[in-house]
């Protein structure tokens, strides 16, 4: 049918359009209902992992970056997740509900690093309720990087501690020797001219381990391809902060012989803070070496 002059016709809205928008705007109310519901079940627990990141038995500093940085690789995902359609999963609600007898269970018995990880698993679940598993596989890498905002459970934290103690004491007595100084080692204890180096708990590595292992998870989703290649970097992570821990003592040890009080105070900490970044660069460096090997047995991919 013809239209008149001067009469601008209106096309009805496409259903398709219109569905769309309302099924992602009855998955927004889903997951402002769950979060609601997470945040008031777990606010102990909430409180508790916040509190654990001032610890300083704890060594969790790096804790206060890890929320932030797990949310800005969601955002980075943004346009990758809106072409996801929202599929609510009634698995998920399982998930949210195990979470919270776990947490239950956790608090009960005072096993805070089991409440705290139930915390995660509700968190998983209350994705999928809102939005579907195949959000929660889309975003994968940020709720795996929020693991690193819990600390370890007590058990393995404390055996890991002694164990990087003792390896590390090993270490610079061995390297010291080998620079000629003389070194007489009791345990965590080393004996040098004039001055005894102590390694602490916090001397132990554990601090830059438990940072570069962060650092090397940023690091891994900005720049590097690949899971094989992830993972062998994340692995190499750890000796890469043992053996920087080892040159902080043996700095230290170094230091000592011609200025004592070097051995604490504001230089010590600076030096501790200046290994974990020359570790870093090491993760970096350790990188380019991997990409350069891939070259040279890959040519054609290069």
């Amino acid at each position: 049918m013809a239209t008149q002059p001067g009469v601008e016709t209106l096309q009805a809205p496409d259903s398709r359009s219109v569905t769309a928008a309302s099924v992602r705007r009855e998955a927004v109310i889903r997951a402002a209902l769950v979060g609601v519901f997470l945040l008031i079940a777990f606010w102990p627990i909430l409180v508790g992992i916040y509190g654990s990141w001032f610890d300083e038995n704890a060594y969790m500093e790096h804790g206060l970056l890890v929320v932030p940085a797990a949310l800005y690789m969601a955002w980075d995902k943004r346009e990758a997740l809106k072409a996801i359609p929202p599929q609510s999963s009634g698995w998920g609600a399982w998930w949210v509900g195990c979470g919270a007898l776990v947490a239950l269970l956790g608090v009960t018995t005072q096993w805070f690093w089991l409440s705290r990880m139930a915390f995660l698993v509700s968190l998983v679940g209350g994705i999928a309720v809102a939005f579907g598993w195949t959000i929660v596989r889309a975003l994968s890498y940020p709720l795996w990087t929020l693991l690193l905002m819990i600390t370890p459970p007590t058990f393995l934290f404390e055996r890991l501690t002694l164990s990087l103690q003792l390896l590390a004491s090993r270490l610079g007595e061995v390297c010291l020797e080998a620079l000629g100084y003389s070194v007489l080692r009791q345990g965590n204890i080393l004996e040098m001219v004039g001055i005894k180096l102590s390694v602490e708990e916090a001397c132990s590595g554990i601090r830059s381990l438990l940072a570069i292992l962060f650092v090397c998870v940023l690091y891994n989703y900005f720049f590097v391809k690949g899971w094989r290649m992830k993972t062998a970097l994340l692995v190499l992570a750890v000796p890469i902060a043992i053996i920087g821990n080892a040159v902080r003592i043996i700095a230290t040890g170094i230091m000592g012989q011609y200025k004592p009080e070097w051995v604490s105070g504001s230089v010590h900490e600076t030096l501790g803070y200046i290994t974990v970044a020359a570790a870093a660069i090491g993760v970096i460096l350790t990188h380019s070496l991997m990409l350069a090997i891939q070259r040279v047995r890959h040519p054609a991919h290069a």
